[in-house]
């Protein structure tokens, strides 16, 4: 019994880890980002067509709409730079987030998290950059 379970124990050891994928054809559904509110069609035009252009972060802000709520922007940038490192740098993807993650001194992503996506938010774009 005790020889069973020793085995199982080290089984994670040889387990393949699967990479985390992003389903390009329902990008658009990462842009809702106002849970109680109706979706913004010109906000997920406009992060649908940067993803499938490959452009970085930094053109989708530039191409947002100014009205946008704080949180709102931190939580689309946060998402865009997730989904976009994860999809066209899958390679990169996990020193980048971990890089990200011991930045901001968080251990796990919480995308939900209006915190956590302002601290990316400014990981990503250091106050020095943005005046």
């Amino acid at each position: 019994m005790s020889k069973v379970h020793y085995l199982n124990s080290h089984l994670h050891k040889f387990r393949e880890k699967s990479k985390i994928t992003i389903d390009v054809e329902n990008i658009g559904d990462l842009a809702h980002y106002n849970v109680l509110d109706k979706e913004d069609k010109k906000t997920t035009n406009i992060f649908t067509g940067c993803f499938k252009n490959k452009e970085n972060y930094k053109e989708l802000l530039k191409k947002l709409p100014k009205d946008i709520e704080r949180i709102g922007l931190y939580y689309l940038i946060t998402v865009y730079w997730i989904a976009y490192t994860c999809h066209y740098h899958n390679d990169k993807f996990d020193k980048a987030m971990e890089d990200c993650l011991e930045s901001i001194d968080e251990y796990v992503v919480l995308l939900n998290s209006p915190r956590f996506c302002k601290k990316v938010y400014y990981y990503l774009n250091p106050i020095s950059e943005i005046k």
